[in-house]
């Protein structure tokens, strides 16, 4: 029979070799054992610290943020930041594995929740704001970005909440659009009051010019009614003439002596001479006053052009030319008008409001000549125009008072005035400049000595409104 151990066993020495080599590796073992334990409770301690320090981060932030299983119906907190739970009124251990319906909306009917569902369902990125409840029933405004997270398989495993409290900026975004809707209201208001102004000036302008008009109508009238009067008795009295010569000419025989003494008398009566030599006057007189009248009438129709928003290429001389037919009343008795009208392209604007700048200029020099007591003999008013680069440059000059220096930074204050009651209202300037300036991009310049006379310059773009603030 064979022995059950080893030779080396069966003498207690070996036996006890035996022992010690197995006792050797177990102690191996063991110490094997202890160090892969420690190394893995130091991986454990570290990510502890790590997982204290995450969560120190993310409750020292401001921002909300909250870890949601995706994989429960219920839909539990997995974790929640003490931001978000003590802005809903929580502790966060009071909100780890209740479901986030724990946290309320204020309004459950807001139709913008289904579709932030379905986003959800749909594995989206969803980025909203809803006005939620706190435990206390005070609500405030929380945004938010909730992201899905997936496991290597593709498979939704958890939603990322990130948000904030943003009850403050949606107050102040309130405020701002508030004061932008009032502002763009006192903008319009502003807008408005200033078209009316300058409606009740160009009112009082055609008012202060309507008697003016009126004689400025009523001379060349005056010259076609007195014409076609002489007019009308000179048909009658060759009327007479004609009937004795048709009488002579029709009656076949030749004229007797009678028939030609009394011929010759009525050409005698009726100054035959005198009609034939004055008739022609009388027409050209009628032609002119009738042609008179239209330019007139013309004038004040151009003048008094629609305005509107729209500008257009216009020509500044024509424009001139009709306001000064318009304003001829204002001046002609206190001074001779000269222009001096460049050759220059059309210009983009508002005529209708220009005319009305260019009146308020004419009519304030010829204020300005009968305050110096000059008369249309020694009174002067130079209109002129020329190009310059992309500019048109309007001058118009007059040899009148002149403006004091302490009142040449006042003279475009609305209502600021140095006239007499019933010559101005102290808007005219104002009006000027807006128009010259806010609505046409230009420039207006005055340059005045006392005793000498005041001039002023207007600079309009070519092209326009556009080019003048690009300018």
């Amino acid at each position: 029979m064979a022995p059950i151990f080893p030779d080396s066993l069966e003498t207690p020495s070996g036996m006890l070799a035996a022992t010690q080599a197995t006792l050797l590796g177990t102690c191996k073992e063991l110490s094997n054992m202890r160090t892969q334990l420690a190394h893995e409770l130091a991986e454990k301690e570290r990510l502890r610290r790590d997982l204290r320090l995450r969560d120190a981060a993310l409750d020292a932030g401001s921002s909300h943020f909250m870890l949601v299983s995706a994989c429960d119906p219920l839909q539990p907190i997995v974790y929640v930041n003490r931001t978000l739970a003590h802005d809903y009124g929580f502790e966060p251990q009071e909100l780890i594995g209740q479901s986030v319906t724990a946290l309320k909306v204020k309004d459950p009917t807001d139709p913008r929740l289904p579709q932030i569902c379905e986003r959800l369902r749909r594995g989206e990125t969803v980025r909203d704001d809803l006005e939620v409840m706190r435990r206390d029933g005070t609500s405030f405004c929380a945004g938010f970005t909730i992201t899905p997270l997936r496991n290597r398989l593709q498979q939704l495993t958890h939603y990322v909440v990130v948000g904030a409290d943003i009850t403050t900026r949606k107050e102040a975004e309130r405020k701002r659009e508030q004061l932008q809707d009032q502002l763009y209201n006192e903008m319009h208001e502003r807008e408005r009051m200033a078209s009316e102004l300058r409606l009740a000036q160009k009112l009082e302008s055609v008012g202060r010019l309507a008697a003016g008009l009126a004689h400025e109508i009523n001379t060349p009238i005056q010259y076609v009614g007195d014409s076609v009067s002489f007019l009308r008795s000179a048909f009658a009295d060759l009327s007479r003439l004609f009937a004795a010569h048709r009488e002579v000419t029709l009656g076949g025989a030749p004229a007797t002596q009678a028939q030609l003494a009394e011929i010759v008398a009525i050409e005698r009566e009726i100054d035959f001479e005198f009609l034939r030599a004055e008739m022609p006057k009388a027409f050209e007189r009628t032609l002119e006053g009738a042609q008179r009248v239209t330019e007139i009438v013309r004038a004040m129709k151009e003048f008094a052009h629609p305005d509107g928003c729209e500008q257009s290429p216009a020509d500044l001389n024509h424009a001139l030319e009709m306001t000064l037919i318009v304003a001829r009343n204002e001046y002609k008795y206190d001074a001779t008008v000269a222009t001096q009208f460049g050759e220059i392209p059309p210009v983009t604007c508002n005529v209708g409001e220009l005319n009305q700048v260019f009146l308020n200029l004419i009519v304030n020099a010829a204020h300005a000549i009968q305050d110096s007591h000059h008369d249309a003999t020694n009174g002067h008013i130079t209109v002129s125009t020329r190009a310059l680069d992309r500019v048109v440059e309007i001058t118009i000059a007059d040899n009148g008072c002149g403006i004091p220096a302490d009142n040449l930074e006042k003279i475009y204050d609305p209502f600021f005035t140095t006239k007499g009651v019933g010559r101005g209202t102290g808007q005219g300037l104002a009006i000027a400049r807006s128009i010259i300036v806010d609505k046409h991009g230009g420039d207006i310049r005055v340059e005045s000595q006392v005793g000498v006379g005041t001039r002023f310059i207007l600079q309009l773009p070519i092209n326009g409104r556009a080019a003048g603030k690009a300018a």
